[in-house]
């Protein structure tokens, strides 16, 4: 099929449209309004122009091309006025085929649209609202129309990488090439009439080729920066929207609105969990990318980058990403030459960086990458040297205590991890003054990974929130509210005393996110170490409790545990049942139902569907309550009670989720993947072998 025969329905040509439909003639007012902002943000003259009458701006001529050139926004030029208002015009039409669902249709206008801007590319990527087009053309895109679109780009990638809008084209570029070559039919480079139309892989090395001069700059540039780990995904194999901080909040709430009036396709900001198809040539390249980035970052440039907003998310990506190219966590190499070693520096004594870092909101992202892959014995050193004796000051720290935590869940399960949580325990009040429980969290965590140090996990626990380990029984009741409400048994009973000052949510407490997690996380502690637990939610409270939707969460934990003994569970059962009917009746009490269901034993479960059969027409009309019937199928109940047992029985608890556990690293494959190492990483290992015959 030719391109004069890819025009869409409703646009023969661009030229049969009158020009009334694209609001004025070329030159008209709104190439006025991009011609009166080249000043720019360098400008010093804030001074506005006085007003002009609509009839003095019509009359006007276009601005000379070289100024519009000039303009940093639009480097290409702008988009002719016809050209313009046709895109805005083929975005409905998108929206209006895409609905239709009709793909061939569709695909017709996509073809007709590529011969229309045939010249335009550059400046349409970088106009902000066919820019959009653009990216939401891109998931539509079949290999050779996305061949010739790239193609047509090459040479100007750079220029696009830095742009506010053609950014975020190339990053929707991007991703249509992995979803092209991830299905494993791409085409290899062909001869046209109009030339050499080159593959995918070429056209991408050829990108790299272009870019990688700039590589090290892209890190400090707002735009640029979201390219660059664009690219790293691109190489490695990994769905570039998987990564995190690809848009800015206000571009993607931007492009929100955008798409609502308009067509939107997001199936390319969709991550996929499949196994990406990967050139081999790919991975060159990464390791190209990564040795450029090693050899021309010296350690005062990553100390100056680590605590930059810009930056440090892709200096993140890279540390996670050296780990997957290394050799090993012990390679010498690895250990002394690396990004992570130069970031973390020196173990064996405090440095002013790593000091100021550790108390930085971006500092902190960072320090976590370059700990999750180094080897044990750097990272004892580093708590010893850093950490060790400050857990209560840090731990309590707004951004601190990020890093401990994430510490604290590397450590080796040996007299280290021991020494943390004990010194945990001595640490005082001080992390619930500050309502900081990320490593309280953590350390229960880690207790329930390894299956030991309950007993001091619990002391600490309570020493956080002044609980004596003898505590009364009327204390001992206050331990579910006071950690909900992240206060120390003293200041709930003040703040309970005086209710006036009470800050209440809807169910009258006061109750928090972080609270409720630690009791979550307390409910897998093996038996009896959670008693407390247990004790407290037994209460008159529990009712509203089971209505909250910070509560319920807790309740569900402790009714679900497996790690709960037999009398815990049946002790908070007998407090729930009772009130099973008004729970079914509510949105979260629902939820505490159902966490009954599954939790409870074949007595129970009977005794619960003889209870439910009584109140049957009342929860049937109920909005939420009806669905907890339909569970418990009492029809099969009321015609045979042993084949309904039967089936009860095999309704139980699905098996709790690992415990949080270090992010994977999406580039641990790397180890085991056969990569083309460059001379310089031979030579590092041909080093190695000859240091260890010297030894």
């Amino acid at each position: 099929m030719d391109n004069a025969s890819w025009r869409p329905r409703h646009f023969s040509s661009r030229a049969r449209l009158p020009l009334g439909l694209f609001g004025g003639v070329p030159g008209g007012k709104k190439k006025l309004l991009h011609s009166t902002s080249l000043m720019g943000r360098g400008a010093t003259d804030r001074r506005r122009a006085p007003k002009r009458s609509r009839h003095a701006e019509e009359e006007e001529d276009a601005p000379p091309e070289w100024i519009a050139s000039s303009d940093a926004n639009t480097p290409f030029g702008l988009v002719p006025a016809d050209l313009h208002s046709y895109m805005k015009e083929v975005n409905a039409q998108l929206t209006e085929r895409m609905h239709s669902g009709d793909a061939d249709d569709v695909q017709l206008l996509v073809q007709a649209v590529l011969s229309e801007m045939n010249g335009h590319e550059l400046a349409l990527a970088t106009d902000p609202t066919c820019s959009l087009v653009l990216e939401n053309m891109s998931s539509m895109l079949q290999e050779k129309p996305l061949r010739v679109l790239l193609d047509r780009m090459t040479g100007n990638f750079v220029t696009l990488s830095y742009h506010r809008y053609g950014s975020h084209v190339l990053q929707a570029l991007f991703y249509a090439v992995q979803r092209i070559m991830n299905t494993g039919t791409t085409s290899d480079s062909a001869s046209t009439k109009q030339g050499v139309l080159r593959s995918l892989p070429d056209i991408m090395s050829d990108m790299y080729e272009e870019m990688e001069p700039s590589l090290v700059p892209m890190l400090t540039d707002v735009f640029a920066t979201h390219m660059l780990r664009s690219i790293v995904a691109l190489f490695v194999g990994v769905s570039i929207p998987s990564l995190d901080d690809m848009r800015s909040k206000r571009s993607a709430k931007y492009r929100s609105k955008e798409r609502q009036k308009a067509m939107v396709d997001d199936s390319f900001t969709t991550p996929s969990n499949e196994p990406m198809h990967v050139p081999p040539a790919f991975y060159t390249l990464l390791h190209r990318l990564y040795t450029h980035m090693r050899e021309n970052l010296t350690e005062e440039d990553m100390h100056r980058l680590v605590p930059e907003a810009t930056a440090a998310p892709t200096l993140s990506l890279l540390l996670r990403l050296e780990a997957g190219l290394a050799d090993g966590k012990g390679s010498t190499v690895y250990e002394k030459d690396s990004m992570a070693s130069c970031i973390l520096g020196p173990l064996d004594q405090r440095t002013d960086f790593m000091e100021s870092a550790l108390r930085d909101a971006v500092a902190t992202h960072v320090l976590q990458s370059a700990l999750q892959d180094i080897s044990q014995e750097r990272l004892v050193h580093f708590w010893r040297t850093y950490i060790h004796g400050r857990v209560a000051k840090l731990g309590a720290h707004p951004c601190a205590n990020y890093v401990v935590a994430t510490a604290l869940q590397l450590l080796p399960a040996d007299e280290t991890l021991a020494e943390a949580i004990h010194e945990l325990g001595k640490a005082g009040d001080q992390l619930v003054k500050n309502q900081v429980t990320g490593v309280l969290q953590t350390a229960v965590d880690r207790s329930v990974q390894v299956g030991a140090y309950a007993a001091d996990v619990m002391q600490a626990i309570r020493a956080a929130f002044r609980f004596s380990e003898d505590a009364s029984k009327d204390d001992v009741a206050k331990f579910v509210p006071a950690v909900l409400s992240l206060h120390t048994l003293k200041a709930f009973t003040h703040v309970q005393d005086a209710p006036q000052k009470r800050k209440r949510d809807d169910n009258g407490e006061r109750m928090t996110t972080q609270g409720s997690i630690l009791l979550q996380r307390i409910a897998q502690l093996p038996a009896p170490h959670q008693t407390w637990l247990y004790e407290s939610l037994c209460t008159d409270a529990l009712g509203s409790w089971c209505r909250s939707s910070t509560a319920a969460h807790v309740v569900i934990a402790a009714l679900t545990s497996k790690a709960a003994s037999f009398a815990q569970r049946r002790m908070l059962i007998r407090a729930v049942m009772p009130m099973l009917i008004d729970l079914c009746d509510d949105a979260w009490g629902s939820r505490v139902a159902d966490a009954l269901w599954l939790g409870a034993d074949g007595f129970t479960k009977e005794k619960m569907a003889q209870l439910v059969i009584g109140h049957e027409k009342r929860l049937l009309a109920s909005t939420y309550g009806r669905f907890f019937v339909r569970r418990l199928r009492l029809g099969v109940y009321r015609k045979n009670v042993d084949e309904w047992k039967a089936w009860a029985m095999h309704e139980h608890v699905p098996d709790a989720a690992t415990p949080a556990a270090p992010p994977a690293n999406p580039f641990a494959f790397l180890r085991t993947t056969h990569i083309h190492r460059t001379p310089r990483d031979q030579a590092d290992r041909e080093l190695e072998r000859i240091l260890a015959q010297v030894e």
